[in-house]
């Protein structure tokens, strides 16, 4: 049997449609693709900005850290100093100032207080 012409054109007029719908469908597609690639490359650029961030953190708790372990170090010659005064207070048989007295216990709170501040900066280190 052969096919007359509203048959062929009615065959074709079909396949335009399936073809349209094909198409259509392969933009959607590539447009995803394009909006995934989109995604992908905002993450790069986060993610790269956040690892100079940790890197910044990072420079600054090692800077933090060399400042505390300064005071530590200037804290514990104080106390040393502090304890050679009072030897020598005693020797002479005068009491040591109230002054002295009230830089010692400054001195022991700034030490203590460094040593929490480096634990904590060692922990932070730890997590980065």
């Amino acid at each position: 049997m052969k096919a007359t012409p509203k048959q062929i054109l009615s065959a074709l007029n079909e396949l335009i449609k399936e073809s349209k719908t094909e198409l259509k469908s392969e933009k959607i597609e590539l447009g995803l693709v394009d909006d995934i690639d989109k995604i992908y490359a905002q993450v790069i650029k986060s993610a790269s900005s956040a690892d100079k961030s940790k890197n910044n953190a990072i420079e600054g708790i090692r800077q933090f850290k060399l400042k505390v372990i300064k005071i530590k170090q200037d804290s514990a010659v104080g106390l040393k100093r502090v304890e050679e005064f009072k030897k020598a207070a005693k020797e002479l048989g005068i009491e040591y100032p109230s002054r002295i007295k009230g830089l010692e216990k400054q001195f022991e709170t700034t030490l203590k207080s460094m040593e929490d501040w480096q634990s904590a900066s060692d922990k932070a280190m730890k997590l980065l």
